[in-house]
């Protein structure tokens, strides 16, 4: 089957599926993307075959210039397969290619982590390598509204907060990482490549049920779809209104606090400025300075212990978050700061 050439070459079906994921693209980059260009991270899989393919047939439309990025992480034997198909591909539909390699599982072994971690990590690194080099505006990634599902509920299983708990963003500019198909299902994205006869690979590492991704995939996911058969159409909503209650209150934290949020080593939140706060809106000042400081997710029961210790006056206690990072009740008000920091905090 000949490689379509634009809209005009696929099904009506087809061709709206492609109208779809632009006004969404629109939305999240209101200024449009004509003149910028972004790195594409394919893995050869269906769902970023299909991202490239969408994203080429839309380069007209859209003004921007793509190049796809893929990385082989050397864990299966058929790796470097995966990477000359993805050249392949590329080649065929005129979309320019770059392919790495990194020895994940001995990055794992050096950094001590899991191996899906450790190449999760190394594909970000390589890819905004690329992008810095490149002044690339964002690398695109292809995860899609059933992703954003499962990143739902694992979430939820792990204890996330609100406004998290909605799920990844579809625009991340702190890391420049764009998801133009967060709202367009899985089973959108295989129609169009069987419909334009386009071939993917498939990674046996996605069934592996050593990976909660995989089993939230294969066993959880599938219940909630079988008690609503719209659920993604579910999470969607619901990750549209975590996105409203974000804004706001992103809003409230600075308009109390114009300073949190900001990269910095040290932050002080005075008793002045926490005693005219909700609750609410404390326990996300207290998050977005954990966060200011360096990487490392602050925990809920954390946070809650830190604003009862503040409320008590509990002048002294220190409370660690991943990452390295402590707060301290002091007679001003909390303290945030690295705990490695020459200020002597006992962690």
């Amino acid at each position: 089957m000949p490689v379509p050439a634009g809209l005009q070459d696929l099904s009506p079906w087809g061709a709206h599926l492609c109208l779809r994921v632009e006004a969404f693209l629109k939305e999240l980059i209101p200024d449009g993307l004509e003149g910028r260009s972004f790195v594409l991270a394919l893995s050869g899989g269906l769902d970023s075959t299909a991202l490239a393919l969408i994203m080429r047939l839309l380069t007209p439309r859209l003004g921007a210039d793509f190049t796809a990025a893929h990385l082989d992480h050397g864990l299966r034997p058929e790796s470097g397969k995966d990477a000359t198909a993805c050249a392949a591909f590329c080649e065929r539909i005129n979309l320019s290619c770059q392919c790495g390699f990194q020895n994940v599982r001995a990055l794992a072994n050096d950094w001590k982590t899991g191996i899906e971690d450790a190449g999760r990590r190394a594909r970000y690194a390589w890819l905004e390598e690329i992008r810095e080099r490149s002044g690339a505006f964002a690398v695109l990634c292809a995860h899609h509204l059933n992703d954003l599902a499962e990143d739902q509920l694992m979430r939820l299983t792990r204890g996330g907060g609100w406004p998290a708990l909605g799920g990844m963003p579809a625009w991340d500019p702190g890391r420049r990482i764009l998801r133009p198909l967060l709202m367009t299902p899985k089973a959108d994205l295989q129609r169009l490549l069987e419909e334009t006869g386009t071939a993917w690979r498939e990674d046996e590492s996605n069934t592996d049920q050593a990976f909660m991704r995989n089993r939230v995939r294969s066993d959880i996911l599938p219940l909630f779809i079988r008690e609503n058969l719209d659920y993604l159409g579910a999470a969607a909503e619901l990750w549209k209104q975590a996105r409203i209650d974000e804004i706001h209150w992103n809003n409230e934290v600075l308009a109390h606090d114009p300073a949190a949020g900001s990269p910095q080593e040290t932050h002080v939140l005075s008793n002045n400025t926490l005693k005219g706060c909700s609750q609410a809106l404390r326990l996300r000042m207290y998050k977005r300075c954990v966060e200011a400081i360096g990487p490392g997710q602050p925990l809920a029961p954390t946070l809650h212990g830190l604003d009862e210790a503040w409320s008590k006056r509990s002048i002294g206690k220190t409370f660690q978050f991943p990452g390295n990072k402590v707060a301290r009740i002091e007679r001003e008000g909390i303290v945030f700061l690295p705990a490695a920091s020459p200020t002597g905090v006992d962690t």
